[in-house]
């Protein structure tokens, strides 16, 4: 097995894990949880409610989709950086805790 097919056979591995472990779940609720505590997703709904005033001329064809692309960078860039490296932190661990011992 070539070092690309076994890192995609680790990855999916993981993932499977983390999903039926409930781990993603709980990282979802910490991030959640921690976005709202931040005032992040007011800002993001802040946000969302200015690109549908700005388009008020244009209302009928403005659609969630395009809401979405607009929001998104804003969105993903103003997430508190202190939030990210503990979401990753956590993640860390999992992946630490997941993977087989070296040498078996």
């Amino acid at each position: 097995m070539d070092l690309t097919s076994e890192t995609t056979g680790i990855r999916e591995e993981l993932l499977r894990r983390f999903k039926e472990s409930g781990e993603r779940e709980r990282m979802q609720d910490i991030l959640r949880n921690k976005l709202d505590a931040s005032g992040w997703q007011d800002r993001v709904k802040d946000r969302c409610q200015r690109v549908i005033h700005e388009n008020t001329d244009s209302i009928d064809k403005l659609t969630v989709d395009d809401i979405a692309e607009s929001v998104t960078p804003y969105a993903r860039s103003s997430v508190p950086e202190d939030i990210k490296a503990e979401v990753l932190e956590e993640i860390r661990k999992f992946i630490y805790r997941s993977l087989p011992e070296a040498g078996n």
